[in-house]
């Protein structure tokens, strides 16, 4: 049972984790899946190519590393789906324990390596960018952090005991 619970909690950390990752954000196709469109353009891509103002060359550096990382994503992305049906189908069998963790485990390197890519694509990112625009995204991160603050606080108090 302590097993059983510990799978279970590792496989709601990873889940979220993957839900917490940017770059995958898409929209509901015909058919209900999601459609992703490869982070930088389909998630705020153009807004930020001019807060940061990039150049032509940047935008272009930054458009071939998206490239090249879209067949490997696209896999990964395939390999999760698949791993992540064959665990619901085990949970729906009522398969053992050691099997649900062999699962589980193959799930969660599967969303580690989505993850650790996430950080190489953010890293590579940062490096095309000049030291006045590394400065402006950190700015931009703090304010949108503040906002983020300021509506959990708004919400934090909107929903306290003593509202009932």
């Amino acid at each position: 049972m302590k097993s059983f619970k510990l799978l279970a909690g590792s496989v709601i950390f990873l889940g979220s984790m993957a839900l917490a990752i940017p770059g995958f954000a898409g929209e509901r196709g015909a058919k209900g899946e999601w459609r992703h469109h490869g982070g930088f353009e389909g998630h705020g891509g153009k807004r930020i190519e001019n807060l940061l103002d990039l150049t032509d060359a940047q935008k272009a550096t930054l458009k071939t590393q998206r490239d090249a990382q879209e067949s490997t994503r696209e896999a990964r992305q395939a390999k999760i789906a698949a791993a992540h049906d064959a665990l619901a189908a085990a949970v729906e069998a009522g398969a053992n324990d050691a099997e649900l963790s062999a699962l589980a485990e193959t799930l969660g390197k599967l969303h580690a390596e989505q993850v650790l890519a996430g950080a190489k694509a953010r890293t590579a990112f940062i490096g095309v960018l000049t030291d006045e625009q590394k400065q402006k995204l950190a700015e931009l991160k703090a304010k949108r952090e503040e906002r983020r603050n300021a509506r959990e606080d708004r919400h934090n108090r909107s929903n306290s005991p003593g509202d009932v």
